[in-house]
């Protein structure tokens, strides 16, 4: 239910400010009313709908535009945090970078395994930002966050994904700041463009659904 609401969202098939009917939903997909509530609460968490009181779900999308913006200034700014963390990062901090990352590389990646995920990557991104003494780009780096889109829309990218994580901590443990921010720098803006691919796969898929529908 979730992946084919999400899918709904993200290919423009519901627009900015539409409700998500609960009960239409559910006789769509043959199913009961509970786990289409499960689903919107689980997308309301990725951002892509809000509860809202007396109206239900109502349709939130994240744009590309909301993407290019949103990575972007995150990677010049993560890029700066840590390399102004590393030197105040202690050994136990590294050991729970590394802890973090086998984490990660062990775990394998589905829907019932995207929030763990999730939570692990947000912990290892974290603890590379603690030892920050520049509070302000702290924060803002913080404010921005992550788009917390389910992983699996970008399964496809995993391995590469850990890759990428663990050349960061290397950079880490070798303390060489600028191959850290370099490859943090790099890591976002890929996820940016991965992103953006996926996005444009699924209106694509869309137009083409639509076209065939047409000619039938």
């Amino acid at each position: 239910m979730k992946k084919e609401l999400r899918k709904a969202i993200l290919d423009g098939t519901f627009k900015k400010g539409d409700r998500v009917i609960q009960s239409e939903w559910a006789k769509k997909l043959n199913v009961s009313r509970m786990p289409i509530r499960e689903a919107l609460t689980q997308l309301e968490a990725e951002g892509l709908v809000e509860i809202v009181l007396h109206k239900g779900a109502v349709v939130t999308p994240i744009t590309r535009d909301d993407i290019e913006e949103i990575y972007q200034a995150r990677a010049m700014l993560e890029g700066l945090v840590v390399e102004k963390s590393l030197p105040f990062l202690t050994k136990e901090d590294k050991e729970e970078l590394g802890r973090l990352l086998k984490k990660m590389e062990s775990l394998k990646l589905t829907d019932a395994t995207s929030e763990q995920y999730v939570a692990l990557n947000a912990k290892f991104h974290g603890k590379l930002r603690k030892g920050c003494p520049w509070m302000r780009v702290h924060k803002m780096v913080e404010m921005l966050g992550i788009s917390p889109l389910a992983p699996t829309l970008l399964i496809d990218y995993y391995d590469r994904t850990q890759q990428e994580h663990r050349r960061i901590y290397e950079a880490v443990i070798r303390e060489d700041s600028e191959e850290l921010r370099l490859a943090v720098e790099y890591h976002i803006l890929r996820t940016k463009n991965n992103l953006i691919e996926c996005m444009n796969q699924l209106n694509n898929a869309k137009r083409l659904d639509s076209s065939e529908d047409g000619q039938n």
